[in-house]
């Protein structure tokens, strides 16, 4: 099957948006396709505000109906507490919320689907196991969509930002078993844009990509860092609450958790 043949055979669709490239690919898909799409976006202590401007703005070119969801995961103590399998119930959390939602405004009839692409599926993804208890779809998934080919397929599309590198929610940030502090996990969005915001000595940006983890102890996990731009970073890092830190080198940056022991 392919994505064509999926949108044809479901033509009014729900779609979990966060706003990442996935969910943008998909959405813009759909609609290339002629397909009915409403897109439900959810907010919360653990989406960065700028993923919430970014999908507002992406619905608004492409003309799609964009609902908004306010929810707050913290209220469910598996995911306070950051259990292993956090992102199950996170999941599990904010598909029901969608379904009730899609009840109140008299749409059940839709298919739910989500961004999920081909690659997840080998991956470490207690998601995963959400959307199947919830009997949402993955089109991308379903038909092979590898984040290799919907970045080549967005940049022919004219995608705004077809490279953009993976940016999950603020909770995948925290240790297994380590219990989110909300005043903690308000702080690491502005960290991150800030250290994301620093230059080199050539006017580059030091960092393509990072992320700050708490485990408990501050870790900044980079795929590179030069001894010359350790004052700057120690001067982010202290501003933000998260001094004294160690640095970790990766190779890649996303699944630092999905490598270590649950």
């Amino acid at each position: 099957m392919t994505l064509s043949d999926f949108f044809a055979k479901h033509t009014r669709l729900a779609i979990a948006f966060s706003g990442g490239l996935d969910s943008r690919f998909l959405c813009a898909a759909a609609v290339a396709q002629g397909c009915d799409v409403l897109a439900i976006h959810v907010r919360g202590p653990h989406i960065p505000g700028s993923d919430t401007t970014g999908a507002r703005a992406f619905a608004k070119s492409l003309g799609f109906r964009l609902e908004e969801l306010e929810l707050d995961p913290l209220s469910v103590p598996e995911i306070a507490s950051t259990d292993p399998l956090r992102c199950y119930y996170c999941k599990t959390f904010m598909l029901q919320h969608m379904k009730t939602c899609l009840a109140g405004l008299a749409e059940s009839s839709r298919t739910l689907c989500d961004g999920s692409n081909a690659d997840d599926l080998s991956r470490y993804r207690p998601g995963l196991r959400a959307l199947e208890e919830a009997r949402v779809l993955s089109p991308l998934a379903l038909t092979g969509w590898t984040k290799a080919m919907i970045r080549a397929k967005a940049q022919e599309m004219g995608f705004p930002l077809p490279a953009e590198a993976a940016r999950p929610c603020l909770l995948t940030r925290y240790d297994y078993h380590l219990p989110v502090q909300r005043e903690e996990l308000a702080r690491l969005e502005p960290a991150e844009n800030e250290l994301l915001a620093l230059r080199d000595e050539h006017g580059e940006p030091m960092f393509g990509d990072l992320r700050l983890r708490l485990t408990p102890a501050p870790l900044l996990q980079v795929t590179r860092f030069a001894p010359e731009w350790q004052e700057a970073v120690d001067r982010v890092m202290a501003r933000h609450g998260f001094a004294p830190y160690t640095v970790c080198q990766t190779a890649a940056i996303s699944g630092y958790y999905d490598q270590k022991k649950h």
